[in-house]
């Protein structure tokens, strides 16, 4: 795609009308549901329409559909507004940081370039933009290019490489087979000039037909698991490993990834198989065994409980030899469930709702998010008994995902702001 897209932003510390330092609420507790082992500290209530967080040590970055805001969380109970972006954007829904180079890359879908999104209004194309984040006091646009897709975006192999995924732009810019988005990739070696792959990347894997994928998470192994229509797949991204759909040693890279694991996920478990997020914490035992556990959140927003998104867990056992990549269009393969979560009949919950993002604390704690059910805490530290320990539901709740961050939850929600 060979045209550019010229925006222009401006990067402030206070503005008018914007966050202002020191704006946190004081800390009492919302009226709603709170479990008694969760404290809570405070709220922001200017980051309404808080979609998506990432940190970088003392840093917190907010993305909501009117900018990007960093915040200064060295206490936790009073963040200080340090700058702000203002930009329409939607919907950047799992923001990824460069730690390294301190950068952030905003994923734009092809909905986004509206604020509040117009269902009608769609472009052929996404865009992503890179932030300059070195100085949290005074964040700095630095370069923004189009993509074939967007929604999110993840940075590959220590962000030298962006995979990017997101809804169908405009039907006559696809192969007519396909029905949806697959991941494009960027070299973004250098930020200033990406370059994109020759092949979409995780094409065929929805028993055998390329549908929309949803985003991309990397485990500590390095695996980066795609999740999407029809269920959720991983990926080496770097070194040699064996090829099980074609049995033959490859070196993996950033635009050219080999199959590992994983594949369809079954009806019974995920009503919809369309697999927004996943995860793999590597020290999940499942019979003794570790690296054989991946966590999945279904979504559909719905507040039935028969068929609202829900928290699922998976038997990596039995996908390793290419299984969820090959045939699958004959083969119908699905992987293996463990158990299922969803808020119906739990504690604190007052129906059911689809899940959204959640993160590991690292030992199988996860802060998941709800919707309307707000923030619940799970222990899937045993995957076939799934059980909730703790939760956090405002009456306005309407939570899209909650992060761990040096023993305390970030909670970006999108009509509260941020609760902690």
């Amino acid at each position: 795609m060979r045209f550019k897209i010229l925006v222009a932003f401006v990067s402030i510390p206070l503005m008018l009308g914007m966050p202002n330092a020191g704006t946190a609420s004081a800390a009492e507790p919302p009226p709603g549901d709170i479990s008694s082992n969760v404290e809570f500290v405070t709220n922001v209530p200017e980051l309404r329409a808080a979609i998506s967080i990432a940190f970088i040590k003392d840093s917190m970055f907010v993305s909501t559909v009117h900018g990007v805001y960093s915040y200064d969380v060295s206490d936790p109970a009073t963040p200080k507004l340090l700058s702000a972006l203002p930009m329409y954007i939607w919907e950047n829904e799992d923001m990824t940081v460069d730690v390294k180079r301190q950068l952030i890359y905003v994923s734009r879908d092809p909905r986004g370039f509206t604020s509040p999104a117009t269902p009608g209004s769609v472009f052929p194309y996404g865009a992503v933009h890179i932030i300059d984040v070195s100085d949290p006091s005074a964040i700095t646009p630095v370069n923004v290019f189009p993509v074939p897709a967007g929604h999110t975006t993840t940075c590959i192999n220590d962000c030298k490489f962006i995979w990017t995924a997101g809804p169908v732009a405009s039907t006559s810019t696809q192969p007519a087979d396909w029905g949806g988005r697959p991941i494009f990739a960027n070299d973004v070696s250098d930020p200033m000039n990406p370059i994109e792959c020759p092949e979409p990347i995780d094409t065929k894997r929805n028993d055998g037909k390329t549908d929309y994928v949803h985003d991309v998470q990397v485990d500590a192994n390095g695996v980066a698991w795609v999740s999407g229509a029809g269920g959720v797949r991983g990926y080496w991204t770097q070194g040699k490993h064996r090829n099980p759909a074609t049995g033959k040693m490859q070196v993996a890279t950033g635009c050219k990834p080999v199959p590992y694991a994983g594949g369809g996920t079954p009806t019974s478990a995920t009503p919809s198989r369309f697999m927004h997020n996943s995860w793999r914490n590597p020290s999940v035992r499942v019979d003794g065994v570790k690296n054989e556990v991946l966590f999945g959140t279904e979504e559909n927003t719905v507040t039935d409980c028969k068929t609202s998104g829900r928290f699922a867990t998976y038997d990596l056992r039995g996908s390793h030899n290419g299984e969820g990549f090959v045939d699958t269009n004959k083969t119908h393969f699905r992987m293996k469930v463990l158990d299922t979560w969803t808020p119906e009949g739990a504690k604190g919950a007052s129906g059911c709702d689809s899940a959204h993002y959640f993160t590991d604390r690292g030992d199988g704690v996860l802060a998941y998010a709800f919707y309307g059910q707000g923030t619940r805490f799970i222990d899937a530290s045993d995957p076939r008994h799934i059980e909730q320990i703790g939760y956090f539901r405002p009456d306005d709740a309407n939570t899209w995902a909650a992060y761990w961050h040096d023993g305390f939850v970030y909670v970006a929600d999108f009509t509260r702001g941020v609760d902690v």
